[in-house]
């Protein structure tokens, strides 16, 4: 039986989890509270309590055949340099033949009107950015034929909805893509990507299609019965960014569950 350990059972990696105990992982997750571990235990993952960054750490978690880093900066509450520092923490621990994901964003890239692919220059303008890319040269450069990044767009699907973020708000950049991916998406790219074996590797997990943010809002307030945003007329910006995820569907050989945000799976 294959083991993976997730670094960070949250919005994604908890569903991610009980997908691969489904499949005949071992999975063991962290979570940062106490709370939660009855929950992952309930769900048959062996439950870690872990706070990064800790140099005193427990190594049996990192004991496993692939390790999913699933943690997200939260550069507002902690600074630039927290997230490169619970990465280094755990560096020591991991086993020398461990294959790595790391979970990383599309907000590396920089806000351009041209489609992006993996290949793109990054954006160190944001705290945001810079944390996550520090993170990838790191990992590249330690683990690089063991390592895939996957750069997710937009997570979405279930409790989250996007055009209920804006009801009733002013809009004035209407027109941009959208950059999506639902959770099912999310999970099932990375599933493929263990059941491959395919390492050394980059990859944009994004939706293929790219509607207006107005057409999905639109969508959204009508299926739900709630408000839409004010459009405002102001001039359009950014309506040509398109994060591509060909590469995905190329390697991986992958079929989208979701492939239009204008139809992804709601629950409210």
């Amino acid at each position: 039986m294959a083991s993976v350990s997730i670094l960070g059972c949250g919005w994604l990696g908890f569903p991610l989890a009980i997908n691969l105990v489904s499949k005949g992982f071992e999975v063991k997750g962290s979570t940062t509270t106490t709370s939660k571990m009855q929950e992952l235990e309930h769900a048959s993952i062996n439950p870690f309590k872990i706070q990064l960054p800790d140099n005193n750490l427990n190594s049996d978690f990192f004991q496993s055949d692939y390790l999913i880093i699933n943690i997200p900066p939260k550069t507002s509450k902690n600074g630039v340099n927290h997230h490169l520092d619970s990465i280094n923490s755990i560096i020591p621990l991991l086993p020398s033949n461990q294959k790595i994901i790391y979970i990383s964003a599309t907000s590396v890239y920089p806000k351009v009107d041209n489609a992006i692919n993996e290949d793109h220059e990054l954006d160190f303008n944001s705290e945001r950015a810079q944390a996550l890319i520090q993170a990838e040269q790191l990992l590249l450069n330690t683990f690089y034929d063991q390592l895939t990044i996957i750069r997710f767009g937009g997570l979405l699907g279930y409790e989250r909805i996007p055009g209920k973020y804006y009801t009733g708000k002013n809009l004035a950049q209407h027109q941009q893509k959208v950059n999506y991916i639902h959770r099912d998406d999310a999970i099932g790219v990375i599933e493929a990507v263990l059941n491959q074996e395919k390492w050394s590797c980059i990859l944009n997990g994004v939706a293929p299609k790219h509607p207006s943010k107005k057409d999905v809002f639109l969508k959204n307030a009508k299926d739900f019965n709630f408000e839409p945003p004010i459009f405002e007329n102001s001039k359009q910006e950014l309506t040509n960014r398109i994060i591509e995820s060909s590469k995905i569907e190329h390697i991986l050989d992958y079929s989208f569950i979701y492939p239009d945000p204008i139809h992804f799976f709601y629950t409210n």
